[in-house]
């Protein structure tokens, strides 16, 4: 169980000219744990939707050569035969939650199974109890978080024990700690049940610890295979722009300076290659290495945007989500919301636009009090991306999709095509102009959501895991243009677990937990902060975890990215290695 065999395999989807997928060939060996990557819309979701029969049983389109699931067809066989071959959890959960409760939901495909009411109910219980959903078991589904409904969808592919499972992006909407909890669980499936694993993931520094294999798609073809280092020290790699881990980049970059350590693929590798270079000291140094971002780009100004005071609110299922939460974000401001699933950063942000209204307290913002101002009048100054850009699609087309607010607020025609189309430049979609974004990968399907909003220049720019989908690239992008709409006076705040996002462009941080803000400062102070982390399933960056174990030789604490590690070793190693 769990063998793949793709021969010349090729695919187009209906009215879309490019192919999907070109040639390809790949054996894959019961037992494997195989991380796919590639730049966003590169073929990975499609070749994953190929894997159960959803292509060409659910999709249209034209599919030629050959793919079998341990020797089984997946052109011949249905896709409910090979549901009990292949178990696929989607980039976005929503799409496969079928039932109104958690346990019915994982029951659900059980059921389809043909499995007894007492094996159900221990293979429910197990399920839960790997994912760490138990106390929901009651929950209503429309009830959950992004991140506990990723939670949900793997849970209820584990129950069924599949040969193989194939998860696109299953982290994307999960805290750090819980990330790495499921690759936890993902590794005891493979290890000790030979579940052959392949998923897809741009969280690098956490998928090279558990993946033996990494398959590089790019334009719809493989162009490169093999183990992480063998491809993480590749020049094709570096070129098509996939994410490097950060130890692999500092050691790369280490060795161009003249001193090679190997390639690094984690902060404890790291670590060992280092020490035998490194001279201890007689002290510990935790004081500050280079200046925070903010001391060099300077705040815009310090007038209050958004105040919140006192804010509680609950959801109608009696879940308390906010508890007394206060905070003040200034024009200008760049601010991170961070913290566990469930946590209240999603309700937390839905205040600023009056989606929500609080339960007691108060929410001002530039000065409006928003339970007494309409959604549509705020809109106008508060744009939000939501965290499942699906939820406000409303066209079908890209091109109709960012002109849509911006007719109905009374824009004229020569504005409207101008703004949308500095806007599909700017986040390079072009090329979608006149496809459905439905039909889009998931990252894409994110930009369009992303455009749509920056289309109409609101003054402040709220977004909800701005980089899920998002290749290296792209996230690269992002944080330039981020960092653009400072200098403009704009106001960004984006709820995001991605910690080496917020590492390299850091941002003012939020920590939240259960409903309260326990955390509030500067990047460098948040992020290095492991007691208020750890209270929020938040991880420290990768960069953070290897300067922590090197306070014994006179290095500070407090690093957050490549660049700062880089400068700060080149001059120690130049003092201990005269």
């Amino acid at each position: 169980m769990g063998k793949i065999d793709v021969e010349g395999l090729c695919y187009s989807y209906p009215n879309v000219a490019d192919q999907a997928l070109t040639d390809i060939n790949l054996k894959i060996e019961p037992g494997e744990f195989i991380l796919l990557t590639g730049p966003s819309g590169c073929g990975k979701t499609t070749f994953c939707r190929c894997l159960n029969g959803l292509i060409p049983h659910f999709y249209n389109g034209e599919m030629k050569g050959d793919l079998k699931i341990d020797g089984i067809s997946t052109r011949e066989h249905p896709t409910y035969e090979l549901a009990k071959h292949v178990g696929l959890i989607f980039q976005n959960p929503d799409n496969q939650i079928f039932s109104l409760t958690v346990e019915k939901d994982i029951a659900f495909g059980l059921e389809n199974l043909g499995e007894s009411r007492e094996k159900m109910r221990g293979e429910i219980d197990w399920a839960m109890n790997q994912v760490g959903i138990v106390p929901l078991k009651e929950r209503g589904t429309h009830e959950l978080s992004g991140g506990q409904k990723q939670r949900l969808t793997i849970a209820s592919i584990l129950a069924m024990h599949p040969g193989i499972i194939v998860m696109d992006e299953p982290t994307a909407f999960l805290d750090p700690v819980g990330a790495e909890k499921i690759f936890e669980v993902l590794q005891t499936l493979n290890r000790e049940h030979g579940i052959t694993i392949l998923l897809i993931e741009h969280r690098m520094d956490l998928a090279v610890k558990y993946c033996g294999r990494i398959i590089v798609f790019d334009k719809g073809r493989i162009v490169n295979d093999g183990t992480p280092r063998e491809i993480f020290t590749s020049d094709e790699t570096r070129l098509i722009g996939i994410g490097i881990p950060r130890m692999v980049e500092l050691g790369r970059r280490l060795s161009q300076r003249g001193y090679n350590i190997g390639i690094p693929l984690n902060s404890d590798e790291a670590f060992t290659k280092l020490t035998p270079f490194l001279k201890k000291s007689v002290t510990t140094n935790t004081k500050q290495g280079l200046p925070e971002l903010d001391e060099i780009v300077g705040e815009y100004t310090h007038t209050p945007i958004i105040e919140l005071q006192d804010v509680t609110y609950s959801y109608s299922s009696g879940i308390d989500a906010l508890l007394g939460v206060s905070l003040t974000i200034n024009k200008g401001e760049f601010v991170a919301v961070m913290g566990e699933n469930g946590a209240g950063k999603t309700t937390l942000v839905k205040h600023f636009n009056g989606l929500l209204r609080p339960k007691s307290g108060n929410v001002v913002v530039d000065g409006k009090d928003v339970s007494k101002n309409s959604v549509a009048s705020m809109a106008r100054k508060v744009g939000l991306v939501f965290q499942n850009p699906d939820d406000q699609f409303f066209a079908e087309d890209v091109e109709e999709e960012l002109s849509f607010a911006l007719r109905n607020f009374g824009y004229e025609e020569t504005v409207i095509n101008e703004r949308v189309e500095w806007a599909l430049n700017l986040l390079d979609l072009q090329r979608y102009k006149k496809s459905s974004p439905f039909i889009l990968s998931g990252g894409e399907r994110k930009r369009v959501a992303l455009a749509s909003i920056l289309a109409w220049n609101p003054d402040i720019l709220v977004l909800d895991e701005p980089t899920v989908g998002q290749d290296h690239g792209q996230k690269e992008r992002l944080k330039h243009f981020l960092m653009q709409l400072r200098t403009q006076g704009k106001t960004v705040v984006i709820v995001t677990h991605d910690v080496e996002f917020v590492a390299e462009s850091q941002p003012r941080v939020v920590l939240m937990s259960k409903g309260r803000v326990i955390a509030d400062g500067t990047a460098k102070k948040i992020m290095t902060d492991a007691r208020s982390l750890g209270a929020c399933s938040v991880a420290p960056p990768e960069v953070t975890k290897l300067f922590s174990k090197l306070t014994l030789y006179s290095l500070p604490i407090d690093v957050l990215d490549v660049d700062e590690a880089l400068d700060l070793l080149t001059r120690k190693l130049r003092r201990d290695n005269p």
